[in-house]
């Protein structure tokens, strides 16, 4: 029954291996041509892959234009990214002019207002000079009439005095 048994084993696995035929495989026809011979399945996967390497070619030429668009759009980014830049640095010279041309206003600005308070404080003792000049003025004009009419009444008198004396 061993024997029996390590024979049925035997004949078991070779016929399994034997049931077993690798594809795809080369083979010659009756004509003399070299063939392949391959299952169903494994031409219908080829098919398959045939079709997608069609796809995949058109979607290589469509990259291919696609990344020269995007090449171009890149190109085109760059050269606003440098014009921005550009305007950005003379936006910023713009502004340091602003800001001295600022400064230098502040400055007449407080320098005027200096000047201002000044001429205000000239201004009023010029204008207290002037009050006290007409007041020496209206002085001297009132002892001017006052003497000039005194010695109008005197000259009279004396002028009389003569008529009458004689």
């Amino acid at each position: 029954m061993k024997n029996f048994i390590i024979l049925l084993f035997l004949m078991i696995s070779t016929i399994s291996f034997s049931q077993e035929i690798e594809y795809p495989r080369y083979e010659v026809d009756t004509l003399g041509q070299k063939v392949v011979v391959m299952t169903i399945e494994q031409a219908q996967k080829l098919d398959n892959n045939s079709d997608l390497l069609e796809l995949f070619e058109q979607l290589n030429t469509q990259i291919g234009s696609y990344d020269s668009v995007c090449v171009q759009a890149i190109n085109d980014k760059n050269v606003v990214i440098s014009n921005q830049k550009v305007l950005i640095e003379e936006l910023k010279n713009s502004l340091d002019t602003k800001d001295s041309a600022i400064t230098n206003l502040q400055n007449q600005v407080t320098k005027y207002q200096v000047n201002e308070v000044i001429l205000n404080d000239q201004i009023e003792n010029l204008n207290s000079q002037i009050k006290l000049k007409d007041e020496k003025i209206r002085q001297q004009k009132t002892k001017m009439i006052i003497g000039g009419s005194i010695s109008g009444v005197s000259i009279i008198g004396l002028i009389l005095g003569i008529l009458f004396v004689k």
